[in-house]
């Protein structure tokens, strides 16, 4: 079986990441997308239903969510899977191909995005702080800014296998990623069936927001001590911004960003998110850096 995959091209640089959280561009976002294998020998038996084989509802309700939002991207998938299991692949490649089609969407569904709602953004950012606790709590190297600061060494061959690695079949980053992509894929589709526009974020939206992040940053020193760190390192040498990662806990700050996202207004917090998330998942990095030096605690 000949299979084409397209890689998306992991462009975000995980720098933007020191407030918007470095695994949210990083480890969590970006992965190949999935096309549907180029050969001329259909299989000959019923193709296999790919929720067959991965029958969790984790997994189900992901899945439908991408059948919802990008019927194409479901039936490239769906022909991807047929092929692999004619072909005897074992569930963790299917899974592999499901990844591979969900985190696809993060490009595509980037202008369905900017037109979601206040209440799915929060969602967005709280599932993604849900996974950071995990990592947290059980001591990854993910949470450490020098295995980031590596991570952005590596060339596209080997971030991908990387990215994968992270949610093998049956492991609770793998349910996560599914649970979480559900939550993404479901704000996409609300984008698109109940589009909602709003304004660029203006002084009042940036002033409310850096109000409670230095509140946020009063309570936790520590916190507000890395945050300063990379904010005068953004302008700076490449190197020099490696080197503050390098410093940084970047679990915490991707929990401290849903912290404070949580204590926004419903209508600034959606101004700043439509502003910010479509870009991030289009790998906008000039814009986003530009966008985060003015939100966050720089003055």
């Amino acid at each position: 079986m000949e299979q084409t995959r397209q890689q998306t091209g992991l462009r975000l640089g995980l720098i933007s990441l020191g407030l918007v959280s470095v695994l949210f561009l990083g480890v969590f976002l970006f992965g190949p997308k999935s096309t549907a294998p180029e050969s001329q020998n259909a299989p000959t038996a019923q193709p296999v239903s790919l929720l067959s084989v991965l029958d969790e509802p984790a997994t189900r309700t992901a899945v439908e969510a991408l059948r919802a939002v990008s019927p194409t991207t479901f039936a490239e998938l769906e022909t991807a899977a047929a092929f692999a299991h004619a072909d005897g692949a074992p569930p963790e490649d299917l899974a592999r191909l499901t990844l591979e089609a969900l985190f696809s969407q993060f490009q595509d569904q980037a202008f369905a995005m900017r037109a979601s709602n206040s209440t799915s953004y929060q969602a967005i950012i709280t599932g993604l702080a849900d996974g950071l606790s995990q990592l947290k709590a059980t001591k990854s190297d993910w949470c450490e800014g020098p295995a980031i600061a590596a991570f952005l060494t590596q060339n596209e061959d080997e971030l991908v296998p990387a990215l994968l690695s992270e949610f093998s079949y049956g492991s609770p980053q793998y349910d996560w990623a599914m649970v979480w992509m559900t939550t993404v894929l479901s704000a996409a589709k609300q984008g698109q069936d109940r589009p909602r526009r709003y304004q660029r974020p203006g002084a009042r939206d940036e002033a409310i927001l850096q109000e409670e992040g230095l509140a946020l940053g009063s309570e936790q020193w520590a916190l507000a001590l890395q945050i300063a760190a990379f904010a005068n390192s953004e302008g700076t040498s490449y190197g020099q911004m490696q080197e503050v990662i390098a410093s940084m806990d970047v679990c915490d700050l991707g929990i401290a960003v849903n912290m404070v996202s949580e204590r926004l207004p419903s209508e600034v917090r959606a101004r700043i998110w439509a502003d910010l998330l479509p870009e991030i998942m289009l790998g906008n990095t000039p814009y986003v850096m530009w966008r985060v030096t003015d939100y966050f605690f720089i003055g």
